[in-house]
């Protein structure tokens, strides 16, 4: 259950470089599973821990990529295709790490660091 929550929340940060304008838009659920020290905001670290865990998670082959049929859950095809920067039908570690970057700094609207 946590799982499908985390994994949700990093393919609706994933679908759009502006989708969380502030961490109250994230589920207090999913929040909390990824605000390791509670302070009721997410660092950088806390995001880019909680990003790796679940690129990891997703990657249900192992291989480094996410292929269509492990994002169809979370993100239609032309969210998919954003994400995919190289059109070589795969996100890679490296495309998902940029989109996941983005969406940080997109949503960190005061520039502290962190998302609150």
């Amino acid at each position: 259950m946590v799982k499908t929550a985390i994994l949700t929340t990093a393919f609706i940060l994933l679908a759009s470089a502006t989708l969380a304008e502030t961490v109250a838009e994230l589920h207090e659920k999913e929040l909390n599973a990824i605000d390791s020290n509670n302070d009721g905001f997410l660092s950088k670290d806390e995001f880019n821990t909680f990003s790796d865990y679940a690129f990891q998670a997703m990657d249900e082959d192992k291989n480094g990529t996410l292929g269509l049929e492990e994002a169809k859950p979370f993100l239609d095809i032309k969210q998919f295709q954003n994400v995919d920067r190289n059109n070589d039908r795969f996100i890679s570690r490296s495309e998902y790490d940029q989109q996941m970057g983005d969406d940080f700094l997109a949503a960190d609207q005061d520039g502290n660091g962190q998302l609150d």
